[in-house]
Formats: C-alpha cells, structure tokens, sequence
C-alpha cells in the first residue's frame, strides 16, 4: 500500500520539492568539501609511497564521486516521496538527506513489530534532533512513528488516519503471532499427546509425565488399545522407540515401548524421542 507525502495542495508541494533540491545539493557540497578536506590531508600523508599515476587515478575517482553524489543528491528530489507498507515492514522514501541525521541515507525502513506507537502528534515542533521529511509542513497530515529504543519518524502523508489505521492492525496482526509462537513454545514439556489415526481430542488424547509416574488421559477406545492408566516411575525398567509400525490394527511410526519388570506396554507417542529424554530425566530424579 503506498501513501504519498503531502504538504497540503499542489503549490505548497512544488514549493517543498524545490527547497528539498537546494538543501540536498547544500548538504551534499557540505559532505563533499569535508571529504575533499580529509582526502587531501590522506594524499599528502601517502603521497611520497605511491606512484604519481596512481595517485592521479585516486583523485578522478574521488572527483567522479563527488559529482555522483552532487547529482543524485539534486535528482531524487524529483521522485515523489511516500511511505510504503509492504509484509511486515514500512518503507518510507524520502528522498533527501537529513544533516545530523546523515547516515540514514535518503530512505528509512521500520519493522512494523518494533513500533511501539503510531499516531497524530500536537500541532507543535517536534523535537530538533528529531527530522522532519519535509520542510513546508502541515500538521493536519503529520504521522508520528515511535519504534523501540524510542526511535521517532516523521511522515506527511495524505490520508493519514488509513494509514494510521492500517499499520495498527498490521502491528496487531504482528503482536498476535509473537504471542501464538510464545504460547507454544510455553507448552509444558511433561505433556505429551497419542500419535492416532483421528484428530487430537483435548482431555482424552494426552500422556502426563506426572508426579509418580507416566499418566495415561483416554477414552474408551484408546485405553482398551494401550491396556494401562499409569505406570510408575520405579517400575520403568526400560523405554525406547519401538520397531513396531501398528498396534492392534492401528498403525504409527511413532509407537514407544517401555518396559517394566512384568509388561511391555507399547504407546503411540507424538515426538517419541522427547517423550523418552522427558522420562529419562524424570526417572534420573526419582533415583537421586
């Protein structure tokens, strides 16, 4: 979704565009007469241990740079500044070069899960330190974009309760799947569930690692198929995948065997693996 910059109608954003020309050549000529300064000091420091052809060649290049920068510097302000929301991400092309703000490039990008807050600021001047991408400005279109670390942009955009709106939900959207990935990686390791045939049923498809041994929650079916409700810690003798690939009709690839001093039980296990490094560090605690 693309939302275009604004200073409020047609003449003010000429007017923007034309000042955004000179203050970008301005800054850039600052940069270039800082850099031409620091060059020559460096060829007049390695001047005697490099060849003169060389060293002509450095400086056509330093010079071809320059005039490079000057000019795109002077060109971007022709394209049309906007924010642009795109995945999980806000582009916002601004096309000029903020002085203090220099390494920032022409361009900003925010991940739409770093901002903290977006809204409609007071009609006052932000913060000096903090820039603004245009120069005439109009509060009626100004949007405030706080990141994490307290990072703030500013945006002059038409439209901007849509847009205001439209990055809250995506922020929203963000939000919920960092909660849903933090709830799963929240599921407790002493909770496993039957690898069967039909759809996970709460309640009555789950293998407990509880207190005094492995617990069994089933229904009818299941437990005539498993054949047990619990076995304890101190009868486990052994436990290991199984080389069984079916139970009583019922197949899975996934079927654990433990063993006690007198019955094998073989259990269709979700995660077979987890399930026995789980029980094995349960029984290393009952043995200590």
């Amino acid at each position: 979704m693309i939302y275009k910059f604004t200073c409020g109608n047609k003449k003010r954003n000429i007017c923007n565009r034309i000042l955004f020309i000179v203050s970008n050549i301005i800054i850039a000529l600052f940069m270039s007469i800082w850099a031409i300064a620091l060059y020559i000091v460096i060829i007049q420091c390695i001047a005697k241990i490099i060849d003169g052809v060389l060293l002509e060649i450095i400086g056509r290049v330093v010079i071809y740079a320059f005039i490079v920068i000057l000019l795109v510097a002077a060109v971007l302000p022709f394209f049309p500044q906007k924010a642009v929301i795109k995945n999980d991400c806000i582009y916002i092309y601004r096309n000029n070069l903020f002085l203090h703000r220099i390494f920032r490039g022409f361009y900003d990008k925010i991940e739409i899960n770093k901002i903290e807050t977006i809204v409609k600021p007071p009609k006052s001047h932000p913060s000096m330190f903090e820039p603004i991408p245009v120069i005439l400005i109009n509060w009626d279109y100004m949007v405030e974009i706080v990141t994490e670390r307290d990072n703030i942009f500013y945006l002059q955009i038409e439209n901007p309760d849509d847009f205001i709106n439209e990055v809250n939900k995506r922020v929203e959207l963000a939000k919920s799947k960092e909660n849903d990935e933090t709830s799963k990686a929240a599921v407790p390791t002493n909770m496993f569930q039957f690898d069967l045939q039909r759809g996970y049923m709460p309640d009555c498809d789950e293998i407990v690692l509880g207190v005094n041994g492995v617990e069994f929650k089933t229904d009818k079916t299941t437990a005539d198929l498993i054949n047990v409700k619990i076995i304890s810690y101190n009868d486990i003798q052994l436990c290991k995948k199984s080389d069984k690939h079916s139970i009583n009709g019922v197949d899975s690839d996934n079927i654990v065997e433990i063993t006690t001093a007198t019955q094998t039980y073989y259990i269709p296990i979700k995660n077979p693996y987890d399930f026995i490094n789980e029980l094995y560090k349960k029984l290393n605690t009952c043995n200590q």
